[in-house]
């Protein structure tokens, strides 16, 4: 199976959107109307209007790495720094970015085209990481890996086609004290510094495409992935996740909240020749899920930089060969609370 067509793509987003994470957004900040949660450890505004303006990077990466080399093959996006605004108010947020070409004038890593739809649902309980990526134009930075490596410029994959869709969730086992939304929804405040364990599962298919091989023929190794020479790749994948969080309480409001969780799972992949010979196999997979921020969260006032992404390591059916994926987002916020006299829309 090939790269998902765009009309595909697009039902596929459409689908998840209004079937998959509007209802788990509902589900997941269910609890809201109940002091169901110890009110000394977290402060909850949810029924501020909270507004924001922030600058963004959205994200997906492709390596390849042959553990008998000491180098890999690092494929990246020349994805946008966007900056943008949005709101929270109870159950509903919207956040819009734009991309402003004065602070994106890259065009020595070539142009990439992309839709990235990554939502996270934070809920009391429950953490829900939704991906659906489509990305088209990568470059290789580590240029020192080819024999010719044209002066250090880098090596420009416009014909390069990356579609990754995964589901996460995560439960918080110490919900009653520990909250990630101040960090990262701004409409909670963690008051105590406290800690949780985190449980989780993964379901995962990327799909990658090029019109040659996705190997460079000018590679300075000979025998890297024995030589062989393929131009698509696909990987389902799912696994079992363990972690733990933490937030710092700072004084003065200051803040560091991180949350990390490593798994071990299974995955089938498929490798395609330019040869149309197909190479697959089922073997084994780790990944891990990382979530970070920091800053200043007062009763009305929030400034910090938070991420959350995930990284994936997948065997290949060639002995010592790995695929590795990432996706994530880096965000920089500023946000407002405002407390409102009247309903924001007259009966909610």
């Amino acid at each position: 199976m090939g790269l998902l067509p765009k009309f595909l793509v697009k039902i596929l987003l459409n689908f998840l959107l209004f079937f998959v994470v509007v209802p788990l957004e509902l589900v997941a900040q269910q609890g809201y109307s109940k002091t169901n949660f110890d009110t000394s450890y977290i402060a909850d505004y949810h029924d501020e209007l909270i507004t924001r303006v922030f600058g963004s990077r959205k994200y997906t990466t492709y390596t390849l790495d042959d553990k008998g080399y000491g180098d890999k093959l690092k494929y990246r996006p020349n994805s946008p720094f966007n900056i943008g605004f949005g709101f929270n108010y109870k159950l509903i947020g919207l956040n819009l970015g734009f991309n402003l070409p004065i602070i994106n004038d890259t065009k020595e890593y070539g142009k990439t085209r992309f839709i990235d739809l990554q939502t996270h649902v934070y809920g009391r309980r429950l953490i829900v990481d939704v991906y659906v990526q489509r990305y088209k134009g990568f470059y290789l930075p580590n240029t020192s890996i080819l024999s010719n490596n044209n002066f250090g410029a880098p090596y420009i994959r416009s014909d390069m086609r990356v579609f990754n869709a995964g589901l996460e969730f995560q439960y918080l086992v110490n919900w009653k004290r520990f909250t990630l939304r101040g960090a990262f929804l701004h409409n909670e405040v963690q008051r105590k510094s406290a800690g949780s364990p985190i449980l989780g599962a993964y379901l995962g298919y990327v799909s990658v495409d090029g019109d040659s091989a996705l190997i460079p023929q000018n590679l300075a190794y000979n025998g890297y992935f024995n030589d062989y020479r393929f131009h698509n790749t696909s990987i389902r994948s799912a696994n079992l996740n363990f972690g733990y969080g933490y937030t710092f309480v700072l004084p003065y409001s200051f803040f560091i909240t991180a949350a990390a969780s490593a798994g071990v799972g299974i995955n089938f992949s498929e490798i395609r020749s330019v040869q149309k010979s197909v190479t697959s196999g089922t073997s084994n997979n780790v990944s891990g899920t990382f979530r970070i921020g920091l800053g200043y969260n007062g009763r009305r006032l929030f400034t910090g930089i938070h991420y959350a992404g995930t990284r994936a390591s997948h065997n290949t059916p060639i002995q010592y060969a790995r695929q590795e994926f990432g996706a994530g987002n880096f965000r920089i916020s500023i946000a407002h609370r405002f407390t409102l006299k009247k309903k924001l829309f007259g009966f909610y």
